[in-house]
């Protein structure tokens, strides 16, 4: 009790060992590890900076000037001046207020408005396929450990069947072929292991890329996550939750920002300006002059030779290309939808298919091997079943890893992953 009190401390200082390390736990490995969520939340960063900038443009701006120097100013006798030495100095201090931009400024903002969403759901995007990467990689090693732990168990029962085939042999009651039979299938078990192990031995390297440690010890896999129960409802919350189709669509409101940012090129510009200099010795020895004015100055190119029209062309194009992209995103999203349905409806049955053919090739298998005992069936005849049964095992392992992944990339194309 003593020694458990002292670990207690150590539990709760590394989590990871306190606690099983299951789907949920991988999920957020991969999450904090992902260097496409790092990248995507930097584009989240430099759009909010875009934005903030572009919002800045109807602000007032202050500025100061100013230079001094040291001289000396002759204007040979003119006005009666006489060479001296003079320290030059100006200043300039001024506001300018934006009163009208003819809609550039708005323009500004929409666009860095519809860039920010952008960011915002291309990190959606992103998270999502981290997540459902993370599940990829956490199913394919649950799947590969037990597929290899099958074939381990499969070689060891031909190696054993192998080890009585020689023996019968050598006392005569098993012919040379089946002798051969018998050290052919625990070479062909052999590979499948050594093959099954080189499976394994990547799929934790992946696992390990994904969440940034080793797996460890996994957990079994978890229930499948609700789903939508029909495909209009998954369509339905595709088109309206999937962040790349969402950002399509948003790239339709940037195009059209920047259309009419584009026509506000033609349009006047008025700023409210107010001014203050001070000059010494500019010109003259004790030269002085201090000024101030506030007004309104505007600015209106009448004519630019053609080149507020090809801006103008060239946004328009651009719209229409949003649109072209945005439909195409729809349909691209549509053919994922009713994919991904199928594919989990598929993989369903092929859970319930596979566990059926597992159950019947174990209960075939122990027949055989009653009857191989008593003479009924030749030791071909085990080693078939016993092959029939590893592909059964493994064929419902894999099954049930395909329904799990086929489960999350719905939910992710139908925008329903959890935050």
């Amino acid at each position: 009790m003593r020694r458990l009190l002292i670990l207690l401390p150590l539990l709760a200082a590394h989590p990871v060992w306190a606690q099983a390390n299951d789907l949920n736990a991988a999920i957020a490995d991969a999450l904090a590890h992902a260097p496409a969520l790092a990248e995507a939340q930097a584009g989240q960063a430099e759009a909010k900076a875009r934005l903030d900038g572009a919002r800045a443009q109807g602000n007032p701006m202050l500025s100061v000037e100013g230079q001094i120097g040291a001289g000396r100013i002759d204007n040979e006798g003119f006005f009666g001046f006489t060479a001296r030495n003079v320290t030059p100095l100006a200043l300039r201090a001024g506001a300018e207020m934006p009163l009208y931009a003819g809609g550039r400024v708005a323009a500004a903002i929409d666009q860095a408005k519809g860039g920010k969403a952008m960011a915002d759901l291309g990190l959606a995007d992103a998270r999502s396929r981290v997540m459902v990467g993370a599940v990829a990689a956490y199913a394919e090693v649950l799947t590969a450990r037990r597929i290899e732990a099958r074939f381990q168990q499969l070689t060891t029962e031909l190696a054993e069947v192998e080890r009585q085939a020689k023996l019968r042999f050598h006392a005569g009651e098993i012919p040379a072929s089946d002798l051969a039979a018998a050290t052919a299938r625990r070479a062909e078990g052999e590979a499948g292991l050594a093959a099954t192990q080189g499976r394994r031995i990547t799929a934790e390297a992946q696992f390990a890329r994904a969440t940034g440690h080793e797996p460890g010890n996994l957990a079994p896999l978890p229930p499948l996550p609700a789903t939508p129960p029909t495909l209009d409802e998954a369509m339905e919350s595709a088109h309206r939750a999937n962040p790349a189709l969402a950002q399509a669509e948003k790239g339709i409101d940037i195009a059209r920002a920047g259309a009419r940012g584009a026509r506000a090129e033609s349009l006047p510009t008025i700023g409210a300006f107010a001014e203050a200099t001070r000059t010494r010795d500019q010109f003259f020895p004790d030269y002085r002059a201090d000024a101030m004015a506030v007004g309104v100055r505007g600015r209106w190119t009448i004519w630019a030779g053609g080149r507020t029209a090809a801006k103008i062309h060239e946004a328009d194009a651009g719209v229409d290309a949003s649109e072209a992209r945005a439909r195409e995103a729809r349909e691209q999203i549509d053919t994922a939808i009713i994919s991904a349905w199928t594919g989990l409806k598929t993989a369903h049955r092929m859970v319930e298919a596979s566990t059926l053919r597992a159950s019947a090739a174990a209960e075939a298998l122990r027949s055989v091997q009653l009857e191989a005992k008593v003479g009924a069936k030749p030791t071909l005849a085990v080693l078939d079943a016993e092959r029939e049964a590893t592909a059964a095992d493994a064929g419902k392992i894999e099954a049930e890893g395909q329904r799990l992944l086929a489960a999350w990339q719905l939910n992710a194309l139908a925008g329903a992953l959890a935050p």
